[in-house]
């Protein structure tokens, strides 16, 4: 009898879906999607599956082709029998470039400009949440009184904006959402929208300003003119994406006693890390210590 002949997959070409597995793996992940991310049984084609709210089509393989169809993925889509989830099967370089461009481009567009302003907002120590869509998001500033209000507006030219009102009322705290609506409508160059909730016995005031992607770029940008009063926030904040969490950031005015300080404290291991970042092309290998006799 003659065995048959050993089979040995192809390997990954240029034009196959699995050579831009990486590409397609990383923009998943900026995108924020939760996803399976597998190569096929022949190595030149990948199975993606997609899971939770941010799927855009619902869980049959109707729909799932459908949307294939109608915005261009050379794709098929099947049922998993184990998981009862779509797979969908990318065989090409360009089916994975047009999934990229039509469903996670948006999303890690939407994601970088958040993550902009926030980053902003936080360099001022402004504690602020963003929920991000793919057209517009939504800036939520929450406190007793909206104190973050009152110092978002000075951060934007106008420190008196809530001077002359009674915060603890609840038209008080109308009063402020409707001067942060036009103070932004103003920087921004077009309408936002404007929304509150009045605290209650477990909740803060909630101010939140709903913008387009545009819009929230332009108030990024105001905002970045504005002169950071304490250097403590947007240093912990690039600290932490240095070295992670942990290493802690404290400032002491400068008095009679000396000029401005900055201290850091971080473990050993972050200090390694840091040095690591400020210094890439070190040696990796520790110096050997001294020998004494």
């Amino acid at each position: 009898m003659t065995a048959n002949p050993l089979t040995v997959p192809e390997p990954a070409t240029v034009g196959s879906a699995a050579a831009l597995k990486q590409q397609l793996d990383d923009a998943l992940r900026a995108a924020a999607f939760t996803a399976m991310l597998a190569s096929a049984d022949d190595e030149t084609a990948l199975n993606l599956t997609l899971y939770g709210s941010s799927c855009p089509f619902d869980d049959s393989v109707e729909a799932a082709t459908a949307w294939l169809g109608r915005v261009g993925v050379d794709a098929t889509a099947a049922l998993d029998e184990e998981s009862f989830r779509i797979v969908l099967t990318l065989t090409t370089a360009d089916s994975v470039r047009a999934l990229i461009a039509t469903l996670l481009q948006p999303w890690i567009t939407a994601r970088t400009t958040a993550q902009q302003l926030d980053d902003v907002l936080s360099d001022h120590g402004l504690d602020s949440a963003i929920n991000v869509g793919t057209e517009s998001l939504t800036l939520l500033l929450a406190d007793d009184e909206l104190y973050s209000a009152v110092t978002f507006a000075r951060l934007l030219g106008a420190p008196g904006l809530g001077a002359d009102l009674k915060r603890h009322r609840r038209r008080g705290i109308r009063r402020l959402t409707e001067r942060v609506q036009w103070l932004v409508t103003g920087v921004v160059g077009s309408p936002v929208t404007t929304d509150v909730e009045g605290a209650c016995e477990h909740e803060v005031d909630r101010l939140t300003i709903e913008m387009s992607l545009e819009q929230a770029r332009r108030l990024t940008q105001r905002l970045l003119l504005a002169e950071v009063a304490d250097p403590t926030a947007r240093l912990q904040r690039l600290l932490g994406k240095a070295v992670g969490l942990g290493a802690h950031v404290a400032w002491k005015p400068e008095d009679v006693s000396g000029p401005d300080r900055l201290t850091i404290t971080m473990s050993p291991q972050q200090g390694r890390r840091l040095m690591n970042r400020l210094n890439p092309d070190q040696d990796a290998t520790p110096a050997r210590e001294p020998a004494t006799h």
